[in-house]
């Protein structure tokens, strides 16, 4: 029986107490404030998605990986070139147009011409709808009140655009539609769309889809319990094309096996709770153990609310919530503007708080990274000497380092900015020399010369 045929669950109603101290049961005054509630966090949403569109570019921690990516397709695409498997402008033109993200980014860059970087930021937006859409198709029963509301407060879903995660929120919507087809019985959809799902993000949503798996074949028809697993496995298979292009990304061989599983467990494991949460919401309204007072999706959403400050600062969301109002750096756009950008050399661009706007202005200026927008590949960590560093901006085909007075102040633990210093007075320094170039006080470029 399929759970749009089901009755609603029986819960205990709210109550008030009369003078005389009979219970007053008033089912409707719950009902109304739910609706109110839901108003008020569809308007809060509607605002959070205006303003996003409003910023010339929408700077927060993952948008502009988003950004140089689409920026680089459609300036390819819309010249004649095709789409290339490469791209020139990240880690020294090692790194892939698509590590991931092929049916968002691809489907931006047609609308690069009329909305340049606001098509990523309309993207994001509409990545975000269609995953509130597909989870309130999918599970019906949360469409309304307090129900609604405790969903679009879910903290998992909260951090997804504000964290610019336009990727995750296009895999997020098609492997809730592929749950939903799924259980329409609809199974040529909801492999399709499982597919999709994968290949946009296969390191996020292939765990989060085998996990989403385990946990509902349990509760599956028997009779559906072997196709289903073999129809996810399916999926998986066709999927594979992706999985590869993940591991031909430089920053798999740029950071530590160690540090990739910790991000994956750590990614996957806060942006499982986006479906999750939806799914354990149905399970209490459905159970028949417990008796579920009728109150519980409004302590749910108030609790949400609550939440977000503890997440606050360990998740970024400071940054987030900041990048409704932010705009690019004017030192780091004068800087791409200057002599100090060479097409076709390679630059290491040391910047704080800006989102990583710096490598993107730096890559549409006409200079290469060393690197590609992930965290684990960017390093900014401390280095254990002047030699090793140097090892390192020689492994890495550096020509140029910029460096801003915000890195220092981001990167506490870098002692990066200390190293160019020691590395301009030391002369040659495993064959490699660093000189300071004269220039504006808003930025330091230092130039790496073989000696």
């Amino acid at each position: 029986m399929s759970e749009t045929d089901r009755s609603a669950p029986a819960t205990t109603l709210p109550s008030t107490t009369s003078a005389s101290g009979s219970v007053v049961r008033d089912p409707r005054l719950f009902e109304r404030t739910g609706q109110v509630a839901l108003v008020v966090v569809l308007a809060a949403w509607t605002v959070i998605c205006v303003l996003v569109l409003l910023r010339p570019v929408f700077i927060t921690h993952d948008s502009l990986s988003n950004n140089v990516h689409v920026w680089w397709i459609a300036d390819q695409l819309w010249s004649g070139n095709g789409v290339p498997f490469s791209i020139d402008v990240l880690a020294n033109g090692e790194a892939l147009t698509f590590p991931y993200a092929s049916i968002p980014w691809l489907s931006a860059a047609l609308a690069w011409p009329a909305l340049g970087d606001r098509a990523v930021s309309l993207w994001l937006v509409l990545g975000f709808v269609g995953t509130v859409g597909a989870t309130f198709w999918t599970f019906p029963s949360l469409r309304r009140g307090w129900w609604a509301a405790a969903t679009l407060l879910n903290p998992a879903l909260v951090i997804s655009p504000l964290l610019g995660q336009l990727p995750f929120l296009w895999s997020t919507a098609c492997t809730l539609l592929a749950m939903g087809c799924w259980h329409r019985r609809r199974t040529g959809w909801a492999v399709a769309l499982a597919v999709a799902a994968q290949v946009t993000h296969p390191a996020v949503t292939m765990p989060i889809l085998a996990v989403i798996v385990l946990v509902w074949l349990p509760v599956e028809d028997r009779d559906r319990r072997r196709a289903l697993v073999g129809w996810w496995a399916a999926s998986v298979a066709l999927s594979l094309p992706a999985v590869w292009a993940v591991f031909q990304s430089p920053v798999v061989a740029q950071s530590s096996i160690t540090t990739q599983v910790a991000a994956l467990f750590q990614t996957a494991g806060m942006r499982l709770l986006v479906v999750l949460v939806p799914m354990v919401f149905v399970g209490l309204q459905y159970q028949d153990r417990v008796r579920v007072p009728r109150w519980t999706p409004a302590v749910l959403a108030v609790a949400f609310v609550v939440l977000q400050w503890p997440m606050y600062t360990p998740f970024g969301m400071d940054f987030g919530w900041g990048a409704l109002l932010r705009d690019p750096d004017p030192a780091i756009d004068a800087f791409a503007a200057s002599d100090g950008v060479r097409d076709g050399d390679t630059y290491r661009v040391l910047t704080g708080f800006d989102g990583k706007y710096g490598l993107y202005a730096v890559a549409r200026a006409g200079g290469v990274l060393d690197a590609e927008f992930f965290p684990e590949g960017l390093h900014r960590g401390p280095f254990a000497s002047l030699e090793d560093y140097a090892g390192f901006l020689r492994s890495r085909r550096i020509d140029h380092v910029v460096e801003f007075p915000t890195y220092a102040q981001r990167y506490r633990r870098s002692n990066e900015p200390q190293l160019l210093e020691e590395f301009t007075a030391a002369g040659c320094v495993e064959g490699l020399r660093v000189t300071r170039r004269p220039g504006a006080s808003d930025w330091n470029l230092f130039d790496v010369q073989s000696c």
